[in-house]
């Protein structure tokens, strides 16, 4: 069988009921010169059944399944079984935006000249109350923002293959590993491109926009920013930095009444809620750093 053009990498587990519809938004694709890598952490809730009874609607997929530390694990215990030519690192909880995503990414993907490694795509962010917010994703200017945020939509951005010949994740990272691979293969931004497409549609509501978690989320990000230089302490950095241990001071004296206050502020300001309404698989899952954490 010939190399796939396309690889999709996605982290499992115990995600059984969000798996499905990941699944099903690949199987739908037009486009067919891709395989679908799961890595899965050893789960008991049917996720395995759910990968397995897909594998018939999908070109190609490869399954395992062994425990992990983590997310940024389960995508390196992956890599040696990518065989495409560039790679998409999908939550279990997205899904892709239409039948003709990866079509019209092969399209682009295939004109980029070798010095291009990333190709950056658009997200819409889906909320649990089914409300959505765009996100725009570009390549011009990135190695600007770098020093205040990941500038991308990891589960958008398109990895060239060979970024990972000689590198992985950093799996002692949680939730900022994937921002800490750019800062790492991101010297300037000729080595990315833009691609104008909405590649995803992203399930808000993973570990690293959890209340509880998101002091871990801004201290990591603080962490990656000063091993690559990045000024750690700037006023950019010190305010989220800053909001998040508000968080965390909020969640241990309140408990489960502060995301209930959390929602509430953020109807006032005419944002939906995504606190009290997330999903609790979700909240527990996979998830990587956000840009706007």
């Amino acid at each position: 069988m010939n190399q796939p053009f396309l690889s999709v990498v996605i982290a499992t587990f115990n995600v059984a009921e969000v798996l499905r519809e990941c699944l099903h938004s690949l199987a739908s694709q037009t486009f067919r010169d891709f395989e679908v890598v799961i890595q899965d952490g050893a789960s008991t809730d049917g996720t395995l059944a759910v990968a397995q009874e897909a594998a018939g609607r999908l070109p190609r997929l490869s399954l395992a399944s062994v425990a992990d530390s983590g997310i940024y694990d389960a995508w390196n215990r992956a890599l040696p079984r990518v065989t495409g030519d560039w790679v998409l690192f999908l939550g279990s909880d997205d899904t892709l935006a239409g039948p003709d995503v990866l079509a019209q990414c092969a399209r682009r993907l295939a004109d980029l000249p070798p010095q291009v490694l990333y190709a950056c795509g658009d997200a819409l962010e889906v909320y649990p109350d089914g409300s959505s917010r765009a996100v725009t994703c570009t390549a011009e200017g990135a190695t600007r923002r770098m020093a205040d945020h990941i500038p991308f939509c990891h589960s958008s951005l398109w990895h060239r293959a060979c970024l990972f010949e000689a590198r992985h994740f950093d799996a002692t990272l949680r939730i900022a590993a994937d921002y800490d691979l750019i800062c790492r293969t991101w010297p300037h931004d000729g080595v990315g491109h833009t691609l104008g497409i909405t590649v995803t549609h992203m399930g808000v509501g993973g570990v690293s926009s959890s209340p509880a978690h998101r002091l871990r989320t801004q201290w990591e990000l603080v962490r990656v920013a000063a091993r690559h230089g990045h000024g750690a302490f700037s006023r950019r950095r010190l305010v989220p930095l800053c909001k998040a241990v508000g968080l965390w001071v909020l969640c241990r004296l309140a408990g489960r009444r502060a995301s209930v206050m959390l929602d509430r502020l953020r109807v006032m300001r005419g944002l939906p809620p995504c606190w009290t309404t997330a999903d609790p698989a979700r909240v527990g899952g996979r998830d990587s750093a956000r840009g706007d954490a």
